[in-house]
């Protein structure tokens, strides 16, 4: 992939399989229960989020919605094409699934994101609260101090939460994929043309880009934001809360785009270690399967992109 080539290039993993976009084409791969990979097409031009993605603090902003959304979307796409089931629960979740008569394998899921959810909210407050109310009254110090030292916690809490989050079985799934989609680009990009398989395997799993530790820098930016920024009522402050994470997006995307595009021979190229430290909390080791998947969803992207 040339390094001044403007054909936009993302991938993201999804239910089983990989999804990749290049140019004007979306190629969905999975990994079926029989073994073999169902892929589908996607082919459409939208020249303004092209032109958004170019664009200093927006294409921040524009990352941050896509990194969401186009998870959902994809996990919702890939699901048509019927993926292996592979948590099959235990015992307890096997006898509740069977009572309410759905599969085990999607209470899992909801119980992993039940499960993501509340180590969140533990770590964003409950952390910071118990801190506040067992430890910090043995000391004497400022609204200042406190304010800094909450922040802190919030902000350790929130990493920690988030490591935890990757541990869960349906989430570590998605980050072996995601090893999978690093390895392909990086074996391409060594190489300036498509890969074979072993290629791709021996590749590294740590790409320069990261729309994990981007998430993970804004969220960090944003509890520092509502740590000095209040308001009285409730409605105004989500509102408010939520235009400062899309401002902080579009802020901190700006020096990680910079440092993300640091060659392997650039001096500065050291400045990427903090976000390649992140980048190895949402990436696994993903199996031979998993990399043949994403290679798959590549060679489709690359061959139907009409630009």
């Amino acid at each position: 992939m040339a390094r001044k080539s403007r054909t936009q290039l993302s991938a993201a993993p999804v239910a089983e399989g990989v999804r990749f976009t290049i140019g004007t084409a979306t190629a969905f791969a999975v990994r079926r229960e029989s073994k073999d990979i169902a892929l589908r097409i996607r082919r459409e031009r939208r020249p303004l989020v092209a032109m958004m993605g170019r664009t200093p603090f927006v294409r921040g902003m524009l990352r941050l919605t896509r990194s969401v959304f186009g998870l959902v979307d994809g996990i919702s796409e890939s699901g048509e094409l019927e993926p292996q089931r592979i948590a099959r629960g235990n015992r307890l979740e096997r006898g509740i699934a069977e009572l309410f008569r759905f599969h085990p394998e999607s209470l899992v899921g909801f119980l992993s994101g039940v499960a993501s959810i509340l180590i969140l909210v533990a770590g964003i407050c409950a952390l910071p609260l118990a801190v506040r109310t067992w430890i910090l009254p043995n000391f004497e110090l400022t609204a200042g101090w406190i304010n800094a030292i909450m922040c802190f916690c919030r902000i350790v809490g929130a990493v920690l939460g988030v490591f935890l989050c990757t541990r869960l079985r349906v989430i570590n799934r998605l980050c072996m994929y995601r090893g999978a989609i690093n390895k392909v680009l990086n074996a391409y990009e060594a190489r300036r043309r498509t890969p074979d398989i072993e290629e791709t395997r021996a590749a590294s799993r740590l790409y320069r880009r990261s729309d994990a530790a981007f998430l993970t820098v804004v969220l960090t930016a944003s509890l520092i934001a509502f740590t000095m920024i209040r308001t009285f009522t409730l409605p105004i402050q989500i509102l408010v809360r939520i235009l400062i994470v899309f401002v902080a997006a579009g802020v901190v995307n700006e020096p990680i785009y910079l440092v993300e595009r640091l060659g392997p021979a650039n001096p500065l190229r050291f400045l990427r270690a903090p976000l390649m430290w992140l980048e190895r909390m949402f990436v696994m080791e993903p199996h031979s399967q998993m990399v043949e998947v994403a290679l798959c969803a590549f060679n489709a992207a690359k061959e139907n992109n009409m630009e």
